[in-house]
C-alpha cells in the first residue's frame, strides 16, 4: 500500500462542527438522525484514555495489557445557541417564548463529526458515533478598553457503540470513530456532513 507524501502533513485547523442525536443503538441495529451545525470552532483537544497493566512471569516482564477506554474530547466554540444547547444537553426548549430551561433530563446520545485542515489544505475527517455532551458553563467578564472575547468550553465522552459492524477484521466489532483523509486515494468526503459516517457503506444506517 503506498502512503501518499500529504498524509504526513500537520494538523493546521478546525472547522464544521457537526451533531446528531441517535434514535437507537442496540444489538439488533444503530440509527441516528440527521447531522445540524453545532458552533464555531476555536479549539479542540482529542484524547484516547488509554490503561495498561504489566504481567510479570518467571521474573520478568511477560506481558502488555491494555484496555482503550472512552475518546475526552474537549471543544472550545464560540458560542452555542439555545436551542442547540437544549438538544444536545437535554434540556427543555420553549419554542413559543424562545427560552430553554435547564432541568433534570439525562442528555441524549450523540454523533459528533468535525474536520481538521493540514498544512498542504487537505483535511482530516472526524466521526464519534456514540457519547454525551458535557453542557458547558457561562465564562464572562465586564467590557473594558481592550476586548476580550470569551470562548465556551464543551465537553464531550465518545464511548463504544452496542451495535457492532464488520470492520473487515472478524469478529464485527463496536465501533468508537470513523476517519478519513483527503490524501487517502480511496476517501470520498463528498457525504461526510450530510449523514453520519459509520462503516457501513459509508453513510449511517
Amino acid at each position: 500500500m503506498t502512503i501518499a507524501a500529504g498524509e504526513y502533513k500537520s494538523l493546521v485547523g478546525l472547522d464544521k462542527l457537526y451533531y446528531a442525536v441517535l434514535t437507537a443503538d442496540s444489538l439488533s441495529g444503530y440509527s441516528v438522525g440527521t447531522p445540524k451545525y453545532l458552533a464555531p470552532a476555536a479549539g479542540m483537544t482529542f484524547e484516547q484514555v488509554v490503561n495498561s497493566e504489566t504481567q510479570y512471569a518467571d521474573d520478568a516482564a511477560f506481558e502488555e495489557i491494555v484496555a482503550k477506554g472512552k475518546i475526552n474530547v474537549t471543544l472550545n466554540v464560540t458560542q452555542i445557541p439555545l436551542i442547540t444547547m437544549a438538544e444536545i444537553s437535554g434540556a427543555v426548549w420553549d419554542a413559543v417564548n424562545g427560552r430553554m430551561f435547564i432541568t433534570n433530563d439525562v442528555p441524549p446520545d450523540c454523533a459528533l463529526g468535525f474536520r481538521s485542515m493540514k498544512s498542504n489544505g487537505s483535511y482530516i475527517y472526524v466521526w464519534l458515533l456514540k457519547g454525551k455532551f458535557t453542557p458547558p458553563g457561562l465564562t464572562t467578564e465586564t467590557k473594558g478598553e481592550t476586548p476580550a472575547p470569551q470562548t465556551q468550553e464543551l465537553v464531550f465522552a465518545a464511548l463504544d457503540t452496542i451495535f457492532k459492524w464488520d470492520v473487515g477484521d472478524p469478529p464485527a466489532k463496536s465501533v468508537k470513530a470513523v476517519f478519513g483523509d483527503d490524501d487517502v486515494t480511496a476517501f470520498d468526503p463528498t457525504t461526510w456532513f450530510t449523514a453520519v459516517q459509520t462503516p457501513a457503506t459509508g453513510t449511517s444506517i
